[in-house]
Parts: structure tokens; C-alpha cells; sequence
């Protein structure tokens, strides 16, 4: 919701694709900040701390409306704090499967699809009671029940050893060309992406939608992941991690073009669905495809590359290019655009997917 925030205290398009990428960019930059912190003091500590301090400027951020430059600056505050959460959470998160506390990551992977959908129907009925600005009250109430349940998490008991990174080494996994094309083919789909993810709202006002229908529609993206964890799990038992990937650029292909082409807000309920199709297998099987693709010595480096691609690069740029292209057209017809690139993408992805036979741990 915050880009419908950012349009109601007029940013023109550019702007909101500007500061809608200031906490994705800051990811990116601080996440090893926090990591060090993380390490020197306690992950449970910083979460702690990033959780107080988002929660107080969740608060704050509905009195600012000075213009873009104090918005921006707001905004930057805010992402240093609220941007470590969710990295922060999924490492404790891995702790206890390593301690043995928890069987697996996706189990807990799968409630936060579920916190998701809540989160965005809550804050959809919010909104029509007391307006957009109820995004931020909700968020740190959130907050502040994530705090709450954080007072009573335990740590592991685990002895970590030093990871012996091979620096030297960094120049052949980024000149691997497969690598490159496929992580050239992540951010393409990301930019792409981003124009669902950021810029829904603001569509489905183009459409007349009201809060709710937007709240419940924006909801179903978390609902339709819950499946798809054990589809994506029993699709890479038989076939390959490349054509997974494939698949998820092909339906998010038909998921824009429906975009495109819809004036039914509440028919968007039903495109949200493809959510879990288009995202959680492309991540699921994103994932797999790196990790066959380079040794386990240099897999952390090959996941930060895949990292950086999706949720840097081709989220900021994504951000940016759909607000200079909703200053120049309606939603509708900057989802056909990022439709068609998608459609042009999907030929490099077919070859390395499907017309050549990469091998595992190509990159020795």
C-alpha cells in the first residue's frame, strides 16, 4: 500500500518508482552491517532493536506530507531498520533447523505466506475505515506482536565454524556465461515483477476497486504460495530446477497479459492466484537451479549474486521504470509492456533451460 500512500500526498510516477526503491537499494548496502552486528551481538538483540525502531517510525511516517524530499528521507530511516527483519528472521529461522528445533525451513516459509494474506486483508479493511495511512498503523501493530513473540524465542545451542571464502575465486563464478544469462533472465523477470508487486494498488484504483477488494485481492498472493511449496518440491523431484524456473516466466507472462486486459476489480481475486505459480516456484527453483550450477564451496556466493539480482537490481530498476511508465500510460498498458519483455525473455530462457544441458557444478 505504500505507493498509494505516496500517490495521495502527490509524488508524480517517477517519483513513487524512485522512493518505492530506496529500501530495496538500502537492502542491499546494509543487510552486511546488520550482519556484523548480528554476529558480534546476537541475532535475537537485532532483531529486537530493528523491530522497536520500525515499529516507531511505522508510527510516525503518517505525519509526514512536506514534500518528497523529507518523504525520502523518512523512507531511508525506515529501511534501516525495517529491511534486516525478514533476513534477520530467516536466519534464526535456520538456526533451529541446524539445532534441530525446527524440521525444516519451509515449514516455517509456509506461515509466513499465511502472516502475509492476513496482514494485507487486515490492512485492506483498515483503510476503508480511516484511509490509506492505516498501512502504517497496521504495520507496526504487526510489529509489535512479532517483538512480543520474539521475548520468547529461545537460541540454539550450535557451534559455528568459520567459512573459509575463497576470494580468488570470485572471478570464475561470474564469468560463468550460463550464470550470467540466468541471473540476466532473474532480473528481467524481477523488473517485471515489481510491477505487480509495488504497483497493484495504484491499478486497481485505475479499475475502481475499493479498499477492501484490493486488501482481499493483495491477500490472495499469500494464500496461493501455500500450495505451491510442495507442488515446487515435487516438480524438482522430476524435472529439472530450469524448467521449473520456466514455467513461473511463462505464467508470469499470462498473469500480466490478464492484467492488461481486465476492468473487473474483483477478477483480479482470481489473477492474484497465479501468485504462488509466478513466484514461490521461480524462487523455489531459482534457488536449486544456482546450487546445481555452483559447487558447494561457493554456493553462499552464488545465492548473494541471485539475491542481489532479484531483490536488487531488478527491483530498483523495476520500481523505477514502472513509475516513468505510469507518468506516460495507464496500468493496464504498463503491464502489456512488461508482459511483452517477459515474452522476449522467455526465448534466452528457453535455451539455456531447455536447448542446452548445463551441467552440474559447472563452475569448478
Amino acid at each position: 500500500m505504500f505507493n498509494l500512500w505516496l500517490e495521495t500526498n502527490g509524488l508524480s510516477g517517477i517519483q513513487i518508482g524512485i522512493v518505492a526503491s530506496i529500501p530495496w537499494l538500502l537492502m542491499l548496502i546494509i543487510q552486511p552491517f546488520w550482519g556484523m552486528l548480528a554476529d558480534k551481538y546476537g541475532k535475537l538483540l537485532c532483531l529486537k532493536i530493528s523491530l522497536i525502531g520500525a515499529l516507531l517510525l511505522f508510527v510516525l511516517f503518517p505525519l509526514v506530507n512536506s514534500g518528497i524530499i523529507v518523504i525520502a528521507g523518512m523512507t531511508i530511516a525506515l529501511s534501516l531498520f525495517n529491511t534486516p527483519v525478514l533476513p534477520l528472521l530467516d536466519s534464526i529461522a535456520l538456526d533451529h533447523v541446524e539445532g534441530k528445533q525446527i524440521k525444516s525451513y519451509s515449514t516455517i516459509r509456509f506461515w509466513g505466506a499465511i502472516g502475509y494474506a492476513l496482514g494485507a486483508s487486515v490492512t485492506g479493511w483498515l483503510i476503508s475505515l480511516i484511509g490509506v495511512q492505516a498501512a502504517f498503523f497496521s504495520s507496526a501493530g504487526f510489529s509489535l506482536l512479532c517483538f512480543f513473540s520474539a521475548l520468547k524465542i529461545i537460541n540454539p545451542n550450535l557451534q559455528h565454524k568459520g567459512l573459509d571464502v575463497e576470494f580468488k575465486y570470485f572471478g570464475r563464478i561470474i564469468s560463468n556465461k550460463i550464470l550470467l544469462i540466468f541471473l540476466f533472465i532473474i532480473v528481467i523477470v524481477s523488473i517485471s515483477q515489481s510491477a505487480i508487486t509495488f504497483f497493484l494498488a495504484l491499478y486497481m484504483r485505475q479499475i475502481g476497486a475499493s479498499p477492501e477488494t484490493t486488501g482481499l485481492a493483495i491477500g490472495m498472493e499469500g494464500i496461493s504460495e501455500l500450495p505451491f511449496y510442495f507442488i515446487a518440491a515435487w516438480l524438482l523431484q522430476r524435472i529439472a530446477a530450469g524448467k521449473v524456473v520456466f514455467i513461473a516466466i511463462i505464467a508470469t507472462c499470462i498473469r500480466l497479459f490478464l492484467y492488461s486486459i481486465n476492468s473487473n476489480p474483483d477478477l483480479v481475486i482470481f489473477i492474484e492466484a497465479m501468485n504462488g505459480m509466478t513466484w514461490t516456484l521461480l524462487w523455489v527453483a531459482s534457488v536449486e537451479f544456482v546450487n546445481n550450477l555452483i559447487p558447494p564451496k561457493w554456493r553462499t556466493t552464488g545465492q548473494s549474486l541471485l539475491w542481489a539480482a532479484y531483490f536488487g537490481a531488478g527491483a530498483v530498476s523495476g520500481n523505477i521504470l514502472s513509475g516513468w511508465m505510469y507518468q506516460l500510460m495507464p496500468m493496464k498498458q504498463v503491464y502489456a509492456t512488461n508482459g511483452l519483455m517477459i515474452l522476449v525473455t522467455a526465448t534466452a530462457a528457453f535455451y539455456i533451460f531447455f536447448l542446452r544441458k548445463t551441467n552440474e557444478n559447472e563452475i569448478k
